[in-house]
């Protein structure tokens, strides 16, 4: 295949380009979730500006210092509508998990599966990658506490040093350490998810550490590649919000496809980190694993028995004299 003389990163986006209905399916589900969650905040806001002149900067627009006003009016509340959008967001979650597995055996397979197909495969691992979002928690919280704690020695070093500057950039590194070590964490649960569905793995604990193993032993290579598809990740969710923060109140379309594009950026680059992570795997994981398989029975096969000549009899003897 031409995929195999590219890097992973150029090979995972290849991937993905050639899938891409995966990725258009994911975002219209989130499109829908986005819509479903912020309809009763709109349509209460709408009832509530509508006669309002102050309100057509956001009935015709959208502008942050009226927004912020706005939420401190008590007649609107806009606090109480928050719970649907958390429903809805954690639907999304849910719908992520359940058809990641469906995701990741189109990327392995290299081919368009059926619904069947596909369902069947994230119906197979949904209650896994549960159980791996669940495991992820933990390290997740420890890299949370030890960026607390590096924030809490940035502020207390910053507070006693003579230059303001100190305090502001430990914690800009305290927060690039955190961001790093996320990312991490984020890297070796990949491994795990596109292990799982490559060997079909039960037991998550034991494919949790096998492939910790895997991400420790090429984590130089694994993290370059995850780190250049989350710079561009960051790069344009700064870029799309600083355009979007000087689209005048008015443009209300041009705002919503600004908005929808920086979504659709963050999914194609989070579907872009699992087809790179499937495709390193396959040629390095794996083909490892073949190897090793082949060596094992080489070692364990004896050699083949070689034929033996047939004995010498000797030289005959004469017949005895009767």
């Amino acid at each position: 295949m031409a995929d195999d003389q590219k890097g992973p990163v150029a090979a995972g986006f290849a991937l993905l380009w050639r899938r891409q209905s995966v990725l258009w399916w994911v975002f219209v589900v989130n499109a829908l979730c986005g819509a479903l969650g912020a309809g009763p905040a709109t349509i209460r806001t709408a009832r509530a500006l509508s006669h309002s002149l102050a309100g057509q900067k956001l009935t015709n627009g959208f502008d942050m210092g009226i927004f912020i006003e706005l939420m401190r009016v008590p007649s609107v509340d806009l606090m109480r509508y928050s719970t649907s959008s958390y429903l809805f967001a954690f639907l999304f979650v849910l719908f992520m998990v359940l058809v990641t597995g469906g995701i990741l055996e189109t990327y392995r397979q290299d081919r368009r599966l059926d619904t069947g197909d596909f369902f069947a495969a994230s119906g197979a691992f949904f209650w896994r990658f549960v159980r791996l979002m669940l495991l992820s928690i933990i390290p997740f919280a420890i890299v949370g506490m030890i960026y607390q704690g590096l924030s809490k020695q940035a502020d207390h070093i910053g507070d006693r040093a003579i230059a303001d500057q100190v305090g502001i950039f430990l914690s800009l590194a305290a927060f690039i350490i955190f961001l790093l070590l996320a990312l991490w964490v984020r890297l070796w649960f990949d491994i795990a998810h596109v292990r799982a569905v490559a060997r079909n793995e039960r037991g998550m604990w034991r494919n949790l550490w096998a492939s910790w193993r895997i991400t420790w032993h090429d984590s130089r290579h694994l993290f370059r590649i995850y780190f250049c598809i989350s710079l561009v990740a960051w790069v344009t969710l700064v870029i799309g919000l600083v355009i979007w923060a000087h689209v005048p109140p008015t443009a209300l379309p041009l705002s919503f496809f600004l908005l929808e594009l920086i979504v659709f950026a963050q999914l194609m680059t989070r579907l872009w980190l699992l087809a790179s992570a499937t495709t390193w795997y396959q040629r390095h994981a794996e083909m490892a694993s073949v190897e090793a398989v082949i060596v094992e029975v080489v070692e364990t096969t004896p050699p083949p028995v070689q034929d033996l000549p047939p004995a010498d009899p000797g030289p005959e003897l004469p017949p005895a004299e009767a």
